[in-house]
């Protein structure tokens, strides 16, 4: 990854504060970035990132308000764009799915739009594994049909197609990734799998499957989906990325796998999964995306497997229990 790229570049990233974008703010900032977020949220996951907010320019606005991201936009001098704004939960969606609609959708033009007219080198958008929906053939391609029909993920297929268009029909250097599930440290939403596993074990509790444990997706660590993100950035103007998507992705493990792998790294032999659905209450899912495409064109493939990323993953949350803890308490109230 090119250090030279990124020195004094002028980023902006929408959707800062959430879990990513701090991690993709860290790393832009090592590399020499100057980093600029754009959030409604002052607050999200910075708090689990201590002394981060103080080296970056932080615009509170909406990604529905226009003018203010021309504004932003120009005031400065913006370069590159990572769009990760979004409303980014299913359950969201299926109870709200105007919102999300609005926000994923709408929000992404409005991002586009603002980047054209005040002439953003290079887009970077990012789509979700949820695209697909249900696929026959496996793994994955980016070319496959996209069958996103849930709320979220037809808002997500909609963030596609509008991204794909603005890269052809405006000749601009957008480009999309299509991540997986993303796990790592400072993961605020304390539900997800990695985090709710994490923090069973620490406390010394068996973690609870709530599914059969037979469903199958990618976990990819939040280091590698950063990096996926920047190689991305750094390759837009070419003709052969410029337009395009890319899986960001990894191997994918059953539940029980993955959850196996947790108390693997935590060293505590005694605890056990405690599986609590059946074969009849549990939805299949089957995710398993290719990185073909992604090793070919861009030379990026995931440089942690499962277990190293968890146990980097299960060290952060133990070593910063306390922080996860008072950060709960302050978002509580």
């Amino acid at each position: 990854m090119s250090a030279e790229f990124w020195q004094d570049k002028k980023v902006l990233v929408t959707g800062l504060t959430g879990f990513i974008g701090c991690w993709l703010a860290e790393k832009l900032l090592e590399k020499g970035a100057m980093v600029v977020g754009y959030d409604l949220s002052d607050i999200g996951a910075l708090p689990l990132h201590p002394g981060l907010k103080e080296k970056i320019t932080l615009v509170k606005g909406d990604i529905l308000d226009q003018k203010n991201l021309e504004d932003a936009f120009k005031k400065y001098g913006i370069n590159v764009c990572f769009h990760l704004a979004g409303q980014s939960m299913i359950e969201v969606g299926d109870s709200s799915p105007m919102h999300t609609f609005e926000i994923n959708a709408r929000g992404t033009w409005m991002v586009l739009e603002a980047t054209r007219n005040t002439g953003v080198d290079r887009i970077v958008v990012s789509s979700s594994n949820t695209v697909y929906g249900d696929q026959k053939d496996f793994p994955t391609l980016e070319g496959a049909p996209l069958n996103g029909s849930h709320p979220y993920g037809a808002s997500k297929v909609c963030t596609d197609v509008i991204a794909r268009s603005y890269a052809k029909t405006c000749k601009m250097n957008v480009v999309l990734c299509r991540q997986t599930n993303t796990y790592g440290g400072g993961d605020f939403h304390l539900t997800h799998i990695v985090p709710h596993t994490i923090l069973a074990v620490l406390r010394g509790e068996s973690p609870v499957i709530k599914s059969d444990g037979t469903p199958t997706k990618a976990y990819l660590y939040v280091e590698d989906t950063v990096t996926g993100y920047l190689r991305v950035a750094e390759e837009a103007h070419r003709p052969d990325v410029s337009g395009e998507a890319f899986n960001l992705t990894t191997d994918s493990p059953t539940v029980l796998e993955l959850v196996k792998t947790v108390i693997e790294v935590s060293g505590n032999k005694n605890l056990k999964p405690e599986i609590k659905g059946t074969p009849e209450t549990t939805r299949h899912d089957k995710e398993f995306l290719s990185m073909e495409k992604s090793e070919r064109v861009l030379g990026w493939r995931p440089s942690y497997t499962l277990k190293q990323g968890l146990a980097k993953t299960f060290a952060w949350y133990r070593d910063n229990l306390t922080l996860v803890e008072q950060y709960g308490k302050k978002t509580a109230h």
